[in-house]
């Protein structure tokens, strides 16, 4: 298959860049497993889960995602074709910008609401976790949306396709949910999965019914599952209007 790629996505200087970050991606993650060291925060981190369970966190999959999508562009950038079928595919470069911004956002905005341990620079362990966790959230989201808005080709996103960025999260939370049930001890990567958060908000002071919560986390689920693709087309829409731009 040809490609009409634009002058960029055939730049070796660029396409080492592209790699150098996603090999950086990966091995903030291998130097996190690595070096894991469990440390009690109360309020956050209260169970040693293991080392391992730093994969159950849609950030860590989702930066997993963003490292794997910028050496297959790096790839295509070098000229192998079967790189070019991923990393030029306008649905992939969709839910990969999606999913780390929606990994950005969350991260951020749960700051202010304490949702979001804080961080700490004054030893080893408290430096490799505040780098993994600024890597992860305040950097790739941007860094990703910037080369979003750089189309390697004039191909446009189908918007009838776009409830397929809703699919991954909408598995990944119904996991969460139900591990988070079965597990002993139990584990919720994130509160808004716990059944009783959603009833906080809306029927806090009243006793606690477990079917009722989780009848009611149903369309907070599906709500969130909106988020995602409205931010999807939001910028399918910048996207589209962009590569219309490059055929003119």
């Amino acid at each position: 298959m040809e490609y009409n790629a634009r002058p960029l996505m055939k730049n070796k200087p660029f396409g080492a860049f592209l790699l150098l970050t996603g090999i950086t991606g990966f091995a903030i993650i291998v130097m996190r497993i690595v070096c894991y060291e469990f440390e009690f925060v109360p309020g956050y981190y209260e169970v040693d889960y293991g080392r391992f369970n730093f994969f159950s966190y849609f950030t860590v999959q989702s930066n997993i995602y963003v490292s794997f999508y910028l050496v297959c562009l790096a790839l295509a950038v070098f000229g192998n074709e079967r790189a070019k079928k991923i990393a030029f595919n306008p649905m992939v470069r969709l839910t990969v910008t999606t999913y780390i911004l929606v990994t950005g956002a969350v991260y951020c905005g749960g700051i202010p609401m304490k949702m979001t341990p804080p961080l700490y620079w004054d030893n080893f362990q408290h430096i490799m976790l505040g780098t993994v966790q600024v890597f992860h959230h305040m950097i790739m989201p941007p860094f990703m949306l910037i080369l979003f808005l750089i189309p390697p080709t004039q191909e446009r996103i189908r918007k009838r396709k776009l409830w397929i960025v809703a699919v991954y999260p909408f598995v990944y939370s119904v996991f969460s949910i139900i591990r988070g049930a079965v597990s002993n001890p139990e584990f919720y990567p994130y509160p808004f999965y716990r059944p009783e958060f959603f009833w906080n908000i809306f029927l806090k002071g009243r006793e606690m019914n477990a079917a009722a919560a989780y009848l009611l986390m149903l369309p907070m689920l599906l709500m969130g599952m909106g988020v995602f693709i409205l931010i999807a087309f939001v910028l399918t829409l910048i996207y589209n209007k962009i590569c219309k731009k490059m055929t003119e």
